[in-house]
């Protein structure tokens, strides 16, 4: 039997009997106080303001439904400052063509976050529509809603849910306008939401909760849920099936969800959420930029769940946010999806998902996004890109959009209409990576001026109709490599190929631009950039810059047969792109030691050592020719000489002293000598006129016989004079100690006094120092000169701010350079030898010597610098000392070798290793990696470089607190 009608209208009056047009309520308060089961309220055109209406236990019929709706032909708008609607405990009821507006205008986020802990306050609470069961105050609950119809309504700006469900079974929600809801209510609520449910009966065919045709947008939720436990916010959905698994009496539920051509955008969390649901089809729905106020909930989310199925959607993301999440799931699967504006994209929960046929990083080209026109543009990608498996569930049919003959469903909520026009379509691509129009960026890298780099694109007629390419246009710096082709066939693809190759280096961007016959995509443009540097070559003779070209001899000094002249210069690169180096031309008398490097990487520097070593006297001059790079001074070359005397006769020379001032002029070269009698300094600061009158003097000349290079060892009496790197030049001074050598700087009674002069000196200078046998001094006596230490047990520093020079003899020496960029050699002995500031050279002679980097604060490559050791000896027991105060990041227990295997690494890598301690065996270069597995090396570096590259084990290093 069919129930009575009755009607509102906004000339109505809550006195009439509301049974005809004529006589109906003024409030639909009224109307419903008046409905029982069954019955139908027609609401006619006005703006109405009036408070909400509750539904209670109005339980229609499969035959007669409940029904409020629209009266036909009608646009009714109700404004409340509550809830719209709220169905408890009622079944078989329509809501059909309503436009209810809620009051969440009129409020405020700080006045909603103020209320959240007041469940009770209904401006910040209310829902549009809401369904549940009814509960009374002592627990006593009515019956579960089901059969619940919710279509071609419009709801927005309510503070709690939009359209809510909970507990419900066989609800329909469709046709809908759901916008601006969720946001000032501490329930967590969303656009759409079904939460928990209950079997009404137990179909497990047909689809028991339908979501379709609905349009849902600018929901979100912005105060943290009640139940969520912090204040975080995780609700704000567009729309969400919310824990639906099991039934209020947590039964499993048995029903299928349908979820199915809807429109989401712009919604705080996941334009479409499944939670802890199973047996759940998501179909051509669109969901765009959602996720603004969650940016990890994705377009479309489903996490704890079980058999989901989402096919045939559009995920066009928020600026490279989450296209999807997949999380906690089980049968989950994203098929023949079209994602956009993401990198981040999961398509099943079995990450070794085969088969799967989404659609990544091309544009769906809607008509308009920005202003709510989701329909798809002739051309789109998405147009017959979906699957058909789907059709009949969705009531689709395909119109074959692209026009060619076939007819295959849409992905997204709109189905394009079919093109009978026959049209080309242009797609473009860098390798396998399709490019989109007008939002791609393609990135050449870096070159050097002088060395193009060239891409190949390849271009794709995927149209009906041949293809006609004209008119490319590039940015400055790029170039086109032969021709353009001007038309492609269908289904045929053609190659452009574009080339960076500027004249002068700099960063150069701008867009590649292809006119052509796509009726969407001309001028088909991308983005297209690259750097180009220049290296730019700078040779230093020590601290001497080198003018290219300059033919004023660069003069390697006098030698004789069978010695070697020296000299190394520095190649640094002071320009912006890397140095290559190669085909060094030398003239006769000169050769290279070593092998030439071959690249000088930015604002680095390299050697080359170029010897003097002819096998006939004379002198050699011509010009050093360095090929190279640099556009404007390659070849690089400049002017060397030396000169070459014949070798000394062999033997030892033997030289006498006299009982007076005698100078002994000893040249490079000249072999071995030996004095006897050579009167002594001695070890007093002023010494006596008795002395002074027997002091002898050595004058060397010659490249390197320098202080700095000085060599003093006691050989039995005998006191051997040497120097570093110089080969058959040897004074032996007879019956002589090294504590007895030395030189004295002037005083006020007399003048400087002295044994050594050396080369480029004219007279005696303090340029070093000898402690005398029996010191236990712990510092050297003067700043910036040589010192020599003596057979002792030393433990002595240098000065802070000076360039030292310390050299130890016998003993187990512990020598600290502290400040400057020291030269520290240890001698014989099991040595201890600590750099300080600066770049400092360590060589630890012969015995079991110890390189130790300690600051006593975090390492600072300022504080620390490069030190080069010299000599590193695995076989004699040298150890490399690393204090866990300076390298920070060392995990290592304290001891010798690396306890954590992952602190240590060799490896040609460089910055490219995970490891802490990061050995460079080609180059010799140890670094510290303090940015673990990021780019670079964080606040670390390079701080030793091992001359020779030795072979390095994890037993070479010793780990201190």
């Amino acid at each position: 039997m069919a129930g009575n009608t009755y009607y509102v209208s906004a000339t109505g009056s809550d006195k009439n009997n509301g049974l005809d047009e004529k006589s109906a309520f003024l409030t639909w308060g009224r109307a419903v106080y008046e409905m029982k089961a069954g019955d139908t309220l027609y609401v006619m055109n006005g703006n109405y303001q009036m408070k909400g209406v509750t539904l209670l236990n109005l339980n229609g019929s499969p035959d007669n439904w409940t029904t409020i709706k629209a009266y036909p032909g009608a646009t009714p708008t109700i404004t409340t400052t509550g809830s719209g609607i709220t169905i408890l405990s009622s079944s078989y009821v329509r809501i059909e063509g309503l436009d209810i507006k809620g009051n969440r205008e009129n409020i405020t986020l700080d006045y909603a976050l103020q209320e959240k802990n007041n469940l009770n306050n209904p401006l910040t609470n209310s829902d549009g529509i809401a369904v549940n069961t009814w509960k009374n105050d002592a627990g006593v609950s009515g019956t579960n809603p089901h059969h619940i119809v919710i279509t071609g309504n419009t709801i927005r700006n309510f503070p709690g849910g939009g359209i809510a469900f909970s507990n419900s079974d066989y609800i329909t929600v469709e046709k809908n306008i759901v916008s601006g809801n969720a946001w000032y209510s501490p329930y967590g609520n969303q656009g759409i939401t079904s939460l928990r449910s209950f079997n009404f009966d137990n179909n497990t065919t047909d689809y028991r909760m339908i979501f379709r045709d609905n349009i849902v947008y600018d929901n979100q939720s912005l105060v943290p849920w009640k139940g969520g436990g912090t204040d975080k916010i995780t609700e704000g959905h567009g729309i969400m099936l919310d824990t639906t698994d099991i039934s209020i009496d947590n039964v499993a539920y048995t029903g299928k969800a349908l979820i199915a051509n809807n429109i989401t955008y712009n919604n705080g969390g996941a334009g479409i959420n499944v939670f802890k649901a199973t047996n759940v089809d998501v179909i051509n729905n669109t969901a765009y930029k959602n996720a603004q106020v969650l940016p990890e909930s994705g377009e479309i989310g489903v996490t704890y769940s079980e058999n989901v199925r989402v096919y045939n959607n559009i995920m066009y993301a928020s600026d490279n946010q989450n296209a999807n999440r997949i999380r906690y799931d089980t049968n989950v699967i994203f098929d023949r999806n079209l994602v956009y504006n993401s990198n981040v994209f999961q398509a099943s929960d079995n990450l070794n998902a085969t088969g799967l046929q989404n659609l990544l990083g091309q544009d769906p080209q809607f008509v308009d996004a920005d202003k709510g026109n989701f329909a798809l543009k002739p051309g789109s990608v998405a147009i017959d890109g979906g699957s058909n498996a789907f059709n009949s569930i969705t009531k689709r049919t395909p119109q074959d959009g692209d026009g060619n003959g076939s007819t295959v469903i849409d992905i997204g909520a709109y189905e394009a209409p079919r093109n009978s026009t026959k049209t080309p379509e242009i797609q473009v691509l860098n390798g396998n990576v399709e490019i989109i129009d007008g939002n791609t960026a393609i990135n050449f890298g870096e070159t050097l001026v002088g060395e193009p780099l060239t891409k190949t694109f390849t271009i794709k007629n995927t149209g009906i109709a041949a293809l006609k390419l004209s008119n490319l246009k590039l940015p400055d710096g790029f170039s086109l490599v032969g021709t353009l082709p001007t038309s492609v066939a269908v289904n045929a693809s053609t190659t452009i190929s574009v080339a960076l190759n500027p004249t002068a280096p700099g960063a150069y961007s701008g867009s590649l631009s292809l006119d052509n016959n796509d009726v969407n995509e001309s001028p088909f443009d991308f983005g297209i950039s690259g750097t180009v540097y220049t290296p730019e070559i700078q040779v230093l003779n020590d601290n001497v810059d080198i003018t290219d070209g300059d033919t004023t001899a660069i003069n390697f000094g006098e030698t004789t047969v069978g010695d070697t002249l020296t000299k190394t210069f520095t190649i640094k690169n002071t320009g912006t792109g890397a140095l290559k180096l190669s085909n060094l031309k030398l003239p006769d008398g000169f050769s290279l030691v070593g092998t030439l490097p071959t690249s000088v990487a930015v604002n680095a520097s390299t050697t080359i050592s170029v010897a003097l070593n002819p096998t006939t006297a004379g002198t050699y001059s011509g010009n050093l020719s360095l090929k190279n790079n640099d556009i404007d001074e390659s070849s690089f070359d400049f002017a060397i000489s030396g000169k070459v005397r014949p070798a000394p006769p062999q033997g030892i020379k033997v030289l006498n002293g006299t009982n007076s001032n005698d100078t002994f002029t000893i040249r490079r070269g000249d072999g071995n000598y030996s004095i006897t009698d050579f009167g002594g300094v001695g070890t007093s600061s002023n010494p006596s006129a008795a002395v002074i009158a027997k002091v002898d003097t050595l004058q060397f000349i010659g490249t390197e016989l320098t202080a700095r290079n000085l060599q003093l060892t006691q050989n039995g009496n005998n006191l051997e004079v040497t120097f570093g790197n110089v080969a058959n030049t040897k004074v032996t001074l007879q019956n002589f100690k090294l504590e007895n050598l030395d030189n004295l700087a002037a005083s006020t009674t007399r003048p400087a006094i002295g044994n050594i002069i050396f080369d480029g000196e004219d007279s005696v200078t303090k340029s070093f120092d000898v402690i005398s046998a029996n010191s236990t001094q712990t510092y050297i006596s003067t700043a910036n000169t040589v010192t020599f230490l003596n057979d002792l047990n030393n433990n002595i520093s240098g000065f802070y701010s000076s360039n030292d020079v310390i050299n130890g003899q016998g003993g187990n020496d512990t020598i600290d350079g502290s400040g400057g960029d020291d030269l520290l050699r240890g001698g014989t002995g099991n040595d201890l030898l600590i750099g300080g500031r600066g770049n400092d050279t360590l060589v630890g002679g012969t015995g079991a010597d110890s390189f130790l980097y300690d600051t006593n604060s975090i390492f600072n490559t300022a504080a620390v610098g490069i030190d080069t050791i010299g000599d590193f000896n695995h076989s004699q027991g040298d150890k490399i000392v690393l204090d866990q105060t300076t390298f920070s990041a060392i995990t290592s227990d304290v001891g010798t070798g690396f306890s954590n295997a992952s602190d240590f690494q060799i490896t040609s890598l460089g910055a490219l290793s995970d490891a802490v301690i990061v050995y460079d065996r080609m180059t010799g270069q140890l670094f510290y990696n303090q940015n673990g597995s990021a780019a670079g090396f964080g606040s670390g570096g390079q701080f030793a470089q091992l001359t020779g590259a030795p072979s390095l084990t994890a037993s070479d290093f010793i780990i201190q607190a």
